[in-house]
């Protein structure tokens, strides 16, 4: 009798823990293969690495995703696919990289999605590149050149448990040196990035939307991103306000999850920018 009660609360606990799902986004500031013989980015880029700096940062960003058993992860400012796979076959032979070049020819930066999630055959896509207004038919249009977007499956075997999540991430407009006008470009981008939530919001249960959108919580540009299908910040409600207002720039935006746990980590020599991860339930 108490070998069938323990095997039912193993059970039990194993269907609470895959109710879970952590993810993280991470900013990796130029993280440029040595492998590929060339230099992506013709006006702006920081060369490539050595083969021993290269290594070393990737074994520590898998230990960082070890670390927080994280099951979805975004990259951004990578210099191209090799990069992704590269990082995924240090993760571990379970993840998978899903990248999609992108048209930022000037820096060469790059965004990727990696899961060790089943993925959602077909979704894999850039939506095109789509582009973005400010104020109707006559504003000039800002196109996203930095979007990936992929579908994942979520819960038991059973077809009729499971559910799809859709992970959209991407890269906006650097906010170093910040004028106007390049705030109007990211708020540009924002709406961009909303017409890839519309492509996506019909398909799955849940949505998330996270990378660098290099703007605050408070911004006009995470207001558009926000609003119309009605996503949450996993950033804690007291840093949201203007008194106690957070700069972080990297975000993680969610529709129909239960939020459970938000943390920023720091990754130490390797980035300017703190990890941001999130815990679900669904």
């Amino acid at each position: 009798m108490y070998a069938l009660f323990l095997i039912f609360c193993l059970s039990l606990s194993s269907l609470v823990a895959a109710s879970e799902l952590n993810v993280m986004s991470i900013n990796t500031e130029w993280l440029w293969t040595p492998h590929d013989h060339q230099v992506d980015g013709g006006r702006y880029n920081k060369g490539d690495m050595s083969a021993k700096d290269y290594h070393k940062e990737i074994s520590f960003y898998a230990s960082v995703i070890q670390n927080q058993s994280i099951d979805i992860l975004a990259v951004s400012e990578i210099e191209n696919a090799i990069v992704a796979d590269d990082l995924a076959k240090a993760f571990g032979s379970s993840w998978k990289a899903y990248f999609k070049q992108g048209r930022d020819t000037a820096t060469g930066q790059d965004v990727a999605i990696l899961s060790k999630l089943e993925s959602v055959l077909g979704s894999l896509t850039d939506f095109g590149f789509p582009s973005g207004q400010l104020s109707g038919f006559f504003d000039k249009k800002k196109r996203l050149s930095k979007v990936v977007g992929v579908q994942f499956w979520l819960g038991s075997n059973s077809s009729s448990r499971k559910k799809k999540v859709g992970v959209i991430t991407a890269h906006f407009l650097s906010k170093r040196k910040d004028n106007l006008k390049k705030s109007r470009n990211r708020q540009r981008q924002a709406h961009a990035l909303v017409k890839a939530m519309s492509q996506f919001i019909q398909e799955v249960d849940y949505l998330i939307v996270l990378g660098d959108f290099n703007d605050f919580i408070d911004s006009k540009t995470l207001f558009i991103l926000m609003n119309k299908y009605a996503l949450n910040s996993a950033e804690p409600a007291e840093l949201k306000t203007k008194k106690r207002r957070s700069w972080r720039i990297d975000h993680i935006l969610y529709h129909q999850l239960k939020l459970k746990k938000f943390k920023t980590i720091d990754l130490k020599q390797y980035s300017d920018h703190d990890a941001v991860f999130a815990s679900f339930d669904n």
